[in-house]
């Protein structure tokens, strides 16, 4: 009985096995294809005051993708963001605008592709700058990847820091000066001892600062607002600085004494007083012990002006059956039209390009009636202006009737819910089998415990008889009342034997009582 019951048992856990084998596969197949995210270069080594540039990238690992938001976090007190920019990104539309803070040590960007990639690929570009000694570490806070299968499924795993080791900046030891004995004067002037005042400065100019902004991330960019921060960090030499915003691109910000501040600043405010529409440029320059350095004139481009107005106009057709064309231009005079959106009716909205605007447009499968059309012009910096127009539709064009298609049975049986029927047909199938063998293992041990009772009893009454049986018989044997010493001894050593064999019998029945408990 017992070896049956082993044999139960271990037909289930094959089955247990085999099950878990082929959950364990699937789950593998799933999480083979989960996207990361890392920084490139994710090492290096740099000394205080350096500047590098490193690159956030996804790694699809042969998911087709077309979205992806992350948040990136970062020591503040070793390093500082110069700027974050989105040259060579796989993304052309931006859901959460690249954005940087040095007080909080964060970056977040969020971007998407209309096209889907499955490679792996460039999404921004961050310019990092050493700030003192130390390991800092660059990690995602949080990120998702979003997967092109029409449900925006989160196909993002993990990703890993990336570590920089920062030395601390070299001070350049100024020479000593010698000390020049004064020379005898002398009646020839050409004599006079040489200005030693060179001889004091050493070291280089500064070079060029490197400047970002939360506000205008990108110079190559057209922004429609006047309010934005600029910040860079001073190296340990420079004593003064010179800011100046100047409509050239070779201005030189310290040939105007009202620019020059000091001490040095290290970020500078503009407001709608210091700039205006069009394209401007803000010039920075560095100061030290040698001179002035290098000049940074970062270009501005600023448009908080709307297209002008425009009209839509309608072009009807050469024949009674044939659909008017419309066409529309605006002008923008600052940074240029960038796209219209076009609305006919109450469809969606699409994109036309400048060019094919003044191509036009033909209007199609529409049935006869009066339709408004709206064309809404988007300048290069974000501003938009509005036309609306009535287009009588004279076509005579008639919708065809839509043939609904019947679902099939059929449609329902594709391979994916095939295998999610047949797991669960074969968990429901162990579950009642599981279910069946455990109710039949209960019914065999009350079985056996019912049948060791018996058996318990049955020997109780037989050794019971048997000692009876023994005494009667000798008293037969003998035909005395009462027995002999020796006759005594056997009875008793008859009885002795009984115990011994009725105990170890006791014992073995309590051993399979105590295996059924």
């Amino acid at each position: 009985m017992i070896k049956t019951v082993s044999q139960l048992s271990s037909a289930a856990q094959k089955y247990l096995i085999v099950f878990s084998v082929t959950f364990i596969f699937l789950l593998s197949v799933s999480f083979a294809s989960a996207a990361t995210l890392q920084l490139s270069p994710g090492t290096g080594s740099y000394t205080g005051g350096q500047t590098f540039t490193t690159a956030v990238r996804v790694q699809p690992a042969g998911q087709s993708i077309n979205a992806v938001e992350a948040t990136l976090k970062f020591d503040p007190t070793l390093l500082s963001v110069v700027s974050v920019s989105k040259d060579g990104s796989a993304f052309s539309l931006w859901t959460v605008e690249p954005t940087f803070s040095n007080s909080a040590g964060t970056i977040s960007f969020g971007g998407g592709s209309p096209t889907p990639f499955s490679s792996a690929s460039n999404l921004v570009n961050v310019t990092f700058r050493a700030v003192k000694e130390g390991s800092a570490s660059v990690s995602f806070n949080n990120a998702s990847v979003l997967a092109a299968d029409g449900r925006g499924t989160d196909v993002y795993q993990t990703s890993g820091p990336a570590t920089f080791s920062i030395a601390a900046a070299s001070t350049p030891t100024p020479t000593p000066t010698p000390v020049t004995p004064t020379p005898t004067p002398t009646p020839e002037p050409e004599e006079e001892p040489e200005d030693n005042e060179e001889a004091l400065i050493f070291g280089d100019p500064p070079r060029a600062p490197e400047v970002g902004s939360p506000a205008f991330l990108d110079p190559e960019l057209w922004y429609n607002t006047t309010e934005g921060v600029f910040s860079w960090t001073l190296p340990f030499d420079v004593n003064a600085v010179a800011i100046e915003i100047s409509t050239t691109s070779d201005n030189e910000p310290n040939l105007n004494p009202d620019s020059i501040l000091e001490p040095p600043i290290d970020e500078y405010r503009i407001t709608k007083d210091l700039v205006t529409d069009g394209l401007q440029y803000l010039s920075i320059r560095f100061k030290n012990q040698v001179g002035w350095g290098a000049v940074l004139n970062r270009k501005l481009q600023i448009d908080t002006t709307a297209p002008e107005p425009f009209t839509i106009e309608v072009r009807t057709g050469s024949t009674p059956s044939s659909f008017p064309l419309i066409t529309f231009e605006a002008i923008d005079s600052t940074s240029g039209i960038d796209f219209y959106e076009l609305t006919i009716a109450d469809n969606e909205p699409f994109r036309v390009t400048p060019d094919e605007a003044k191509l036009g447009y033909l209007l199609g499968e529409l049935e006869d009636g009066t339709y408004t059309v709206k064309v809404v012009a988007h300048d290069k910096a974000g501003n938009i202006r509005e036309s609306t127009k009535a287009v009588l539709i004279t076509a005579g064009w008639i919708k065809p009737a839509e043939n609904v298609e019947e679902e099939s049975i059929w449609d329902i049986l594709t391979p994916v819910n095939l295998l999610i029927f047949f797991l669960v047909v074969v968990i429901i199938l162990m579950t009642i089998y599981i279910w069946y063998a455990k109710k039949q293992l209960k019914i065999k041990e009350e079985k056996l415990r019912r049948e060791t009772r018996e058996v318990q009893d049955q020997m109780e009454k037989i050794f019971s008889a048997l000692r009876d049986e023994i005494y009667d018989q000798v008293n037969m044997i003998t035909k005395r009342k009462r027995l002999s010493k020796s006759e005594k001894e056997a009875v008793e050593g008859l009885n002795q034997a009984l115990e011994v064999s009725e105990t170890l019998i006791e014992k073995e029945i309590n051993d399979v009582k105590a295996i059924l408990k």
